[in-house]
This record gives structure tokens, sequence and C-alpha cells, in this order.
């Protein structure tokens, strides 16, 4: 049972080395993965090919209506009643009747520009929703990027706790063997050993997860990495929360297509009572021996009479979209105010637990760490003494670690509110 413990604590020590190697190979900062995000990130680019098709619509929507032309009245063969006629070609078409008439469509009442206008208005929606998928795609790539420094800053706190413990393991495993320490102690220690073995190979399976995830932001580039940036104390941020709205309204990309929206409507209620003005169909057509003139060319006009359908029940729907879209936009700057209201608290509650810990306090605990490591090996310390204050360390670093990255999240999210990144 002692060897499996110890080939089990050899194997994660094994794998920890093997798998720290592997990562150190593509070490980036978040900064070039977002310009490595910017570059490749295919999802981005398929959004792209959609504001393109938002321009071939507007092109679509400038052109006019093809005019029509039909062919009738054609025999096939005389009768005795047939008249003859000069021929058409050759010898042919002595007896031959037919009827050709050409009709163009004109649309009244501007609706082709107001169709261009509304398409005008889609194609800025195009753009809007580009960088509404830019702003979403970039708060999850940094929120999984600092998910991945949270692991990388555990896996190296647990890495320092494995090594200890190693160390401390054998050399209690010596001195169990000469005699000089009991089995409980030795075992006390290794078992501690192999709890942190666990817990970081543990880390290390989370961490590998995490990478994948940051990597499917990268495209092709996305392949296993480390952010080589390090989770600090962060610049705290002034409070200042009506610039922070005001800033929102402006730079917003879902409030701005809401507002889009409500420009579409407008230019759709154009349109729909634009349509209670019929079109025009403008006709010319030439008959040959249908008539009492042999070959006759004539004009011809022809329209709806609005005397039912004026488009009444459309109209209504597009007023009442309209009056919808107002309304949607007072809610959503209402929610957006909210929001940054309440994130501010968070910030401000969170900034003065951080600034109650000591600035150098994580330092005195790393010393504090090396002086208990040494008086434990002198055994100036009991097992009992060494892994309470091991355990209160880990606690400790643990806590101020998460309270750091969670002041580094709330700063994202009111980034990601605002609609633009924040210089601290």
């Amino acid at each position: 049972m002692r060897k499996l413990r110890i080939t089990l604590f050899l194997l994660l020590g094994l794998n920890s080395k093997l798998f720290s190697q592997e990562a150190v190979e593509n070490r980036l900062r978040k900064a070039e993965i977002e310009q490595v995000f910017l570059a490749h990130n295919l999802t981005l680019m398929a959004q792209r090919f959609h504001m393109q098709q938002a321009e071939a619509a507007v092109l679509q929507a400038k052109l006019w209506p093809n005019p029509t032309i039909s062919i009738s009245e054609v025999n096939l063969w005389k009768n005795p009643s047939s008249e003859s006629f000069p021929a058409l070609i050759g010898n042919y078409g002595k007896y031959q009747q037919v009827a050709v008439e050409l009709e163009q469509t004109i649309e009244m009442a501007g609706k082709r520009k107001k169709r261009v206008q509304l398409q005008l208005l889609e194609k800025e929606n195009a753009q809007l929703q580009f960088e509404e998928l830019l702003r979403n795609l970039k708060y999850d790539l940094r929120s999984q990027c600092l998910e991945l420094q949270i692991l990388q800053e555990k896996e190296k706190l647990y890495n320092s706790q494995v090594d200890i413990f190693q160390t401390l393991a054998k050399s209690y495993q010596n001195q169990w063997k000469e005699g000089n320490v009991s089995e409980m102690d030795y075992l006390r220690i290794q078992s501690e050993s192999i709890a942190f073995g666990n817990k970081l190979n543990e880390i290390q399976q989370e961490k590998i997860t995490k990478m994948n995830e940051v990597a499917r932001y990268l495209g092709e580039k996305g392949t296993a990495l480390t952010i080589s940036d390090t989770i600090g104390m962060p610049h705290f941020l002034q409070g200042k929360k009506q610039e922070w709205k005001t800033m929102a309204l402006d730079n917003r990309s879902d409030y701005k297509i809401i507002h889009n929206e409500l420009k579409k409507s407008d230019a759709q209620l154009k349109i729909e009572k634009a349509e209670r003005i019929p079109d025009l169909q403008v006709s010319m057509n030439y008959d040959r021996g249908g008539n009492i003139m042999r070959d006759f060319i004539g004009l011809g006009v022809a329209m709806d009479l609005p005397l039912f359908n004026r488009n009444q029940g459309n109209i209504k729907i597009a007023k009442l979209e309209l009056e919808k879209n107002k309304v949607e936009i007072e809610q959503f700057r209402i929610d957006i105010e909210r929001e940054i209201d309440f994130l501010s608290e968070r910030l401000s509650s969170l900034e003065t637990s951080l600034k109650t810990t000591d600035i150098g306090f994580d330092g005195k605990l790393d010393v504090a760490l090396e002086r208990y490591v040494r008086n434990f090996q002198q055994r100036r310390l009991t097992i009992v003494e060494f892994i309470d204050f091991i355990n209160n360390y880990m606690e400790n670093k643990e806590s101020i670690l998460e309270r750091r990255a969670k002041y580094l999240q709330y700063k994202e999210e009111l980034m990601y509110l605002i609609g633009k990144d924040i210089v601290s």
C-alpha cells in the first residue's frame, strides 16, 4: 500500500512537469491573444459576409422592375376568311396574324427610393450587428482568459506545495527508515503530499479544458497556450457612474441597434403609406391583322382603383411597431443604467475589501511560508502546527487571488456594459 501511494505521487509529479514543459511552448500576453482573435476568428469572418450581403441588398433595391413583353394572337394556319398581307420575311407571313405588347411598371409615390432608404438602414444594422458580435465575443474571450489565468496561478501555488511536500516526504521516508520519526508522522506528510498532488492534477485538467475553450476563439491559430500576464493588485477605477451611463448610451452597439430598429420602423411606415397610391402600368402594343387597321400601334395605361384596399391594415401595423420600438428603447435605457448602478456598487464593495488587506500581505505570506518550512525541517514545529499553517496559507493565498480576479472580472463586465475599454 505504501509503495502504491509513493508511485502515485511520483506519477503526479511527473505529469505536472511534463504538462508545464508543454504549456511553456506557446506563451502569449492577453493583448497578443486578442490580436490573433481579431485576425483569425471564423465567426467574425462569417459576419463580414453578412455585411457584404447587406450592401448587395442596397444595390438590388435601387433597380427598376424589368419591362414585360408578350406575344399573342399568333395563328398557326389560315382559314377561308383570311386576308392577304404583305410578306414578313421573303414569302412568309402573307396570312400571319400577330400581336406584341411591351409593358413597364412605374412605381408611384417614391416607393423605390423609400425601399432603398430601408435597405440602407438594414446595411447599417448589419454593421451594428457585427460590432455587437465583436463586443460579445471579446467579452467572452477575456472572461475565458481570466479564468485560464486563475488556473495558472493556482497551478503555480499548488505546484510549490507539491515540491515542498515532495521534499519533506523524501526526507521523512529516510528518517522513518532510520527510526528517527514515527510511521504516523511519515504517513501524514505523505498523505498531504498526495492530496496536494491530486488537487494539482485536477487544476491541470481544468486548465487543459480552459485552454481548449480559449483556442476556440482563435480559428486556425487556436492551439494550447498559456498567458504570460499575471494577476496582481488591480488598478482601481474611479467611481463615475453618470459618466459610465453616458458612455454606455453613446457606445453600446445593441442600444444603437434598437435605435436603428426605430428608424427602420419609420421607413417601413413611409413605405406602407406610399402603397396607398397604386403603381402605373404603361404599355405599347403592335397588332397585325387583328383590327380594322392592318398594322396597329397603340399606347395604354393601367392602374388599380384604390376604392376598397388602401393598405389601411399594414399602415396601422407599421404605426404600432413604431410605438413599440419607442417603448423598447426606454426600457433598454433603464436596464443599462440599472446594470451600471448595481455593478458600480459591487466594484466599490470589492475595492474596499481589497484595500483593507495590507498591500504587502501576499509577499509576507510567502516569507512566512519559507520560515515555517525551515522551522519544521529543524523540528521546531509539530506536524499539526505546520499543516495548520499550510492550510491557512493556502486559504489566504486563494482568497487574495479570487478577490483580485473577481475585481478584474467586474472591470471587464463594466467595459462590456459601456461598450468601450476603460484605461485605468
